[in-house]
């Protein structure tokens, strides 16, 4: 049999119990923070009051886990929190030479361009960007390489698949002294937008 160490809910975030505190057979202990008290058995409902983005959880087959074993599930309050978890494991990758970003959805109802994303031309020499286009059940996945040399702005797309035609295509502009990604939809249609960005510093 292996010790678990009980899991608390401290400050808003779960924590294990310090070591000694174990208990047997995967078993979840009700401590501070959790309600109904006692031990509740692997697998059962458990209530936890957990912040609104909690750091520091780990999932197992989306369930919450401690040393690579599911340890509970089936509470709303969990899901949130692995919800929560994946998109902090989302968040922007930044490093001094790039950067990895989810960008927020976009929704048009018209075929003048809309702006999907923008950056200071100073910071970024060239950006490789992911896009999905959705219109109804109508869906193209395209990717689009952007670069620049502070006077002009070049833009490709490739690897273009979609599911019944076309729904858009994208541009490049300086605006200022940003650079911007802009799609234009080829109707007026309610279309979605939803890109990654992956860019390179300047």
């Amino acid at each position: 049999m292996t010790a678990y160490n009980p899991l608390v809910l401290i400050s808003g975030v779960i924590n294990q119990l310090p070591p000694g505190a174990g208990v047997i057979g995967g078993e979840l202990t009700a401590g501070s923070g959790l309600t109904g008290g006692g031990v509740v058995q692997t697998g059962a409902r458990i209530d936890v009051a957990l912040a609104a983005t909690p750091s520091g959880l780990i999932f197992v087959g989306d369930a919450l886990g401690l040393d690579g074993h599911a340890q509970a599930s089936g509470n709303a309050a969990l899901a949130a929190a692995r919800d929560n978890a994946n998109l902090l494991a989302q968040a922007p990758v930044n490093a001094t030479e790039g950067q990895v970003f989810f960008l927020d959805a976009v929704t048009t109802l018209s075929t003048v361009g809309a702006q999907l994303d923008s950056f200071a031309s100073g910071t970024y020499a060239s950006a490789s960007y992911q896009v999905q286009a959705k219109r109804g059940n109508e869906v193209q996945t395209s990717d689009v390489k952007l670069l620049h040399n502070s006077s002009d702005v070049y833009t490709t797309e490739y690897a273009i698949l979609y599911s019944s035609g076309l729904l858009a295509s994208y541009s490049g502009e300086f605006n200022g002294g940003n650079i911007n990604l802009n799609a234009f939809p080829n109707s007026s249609a309610n279309t979605t937008f939803r890109v990654i960005r992956y860019a390179q510093a300047y």
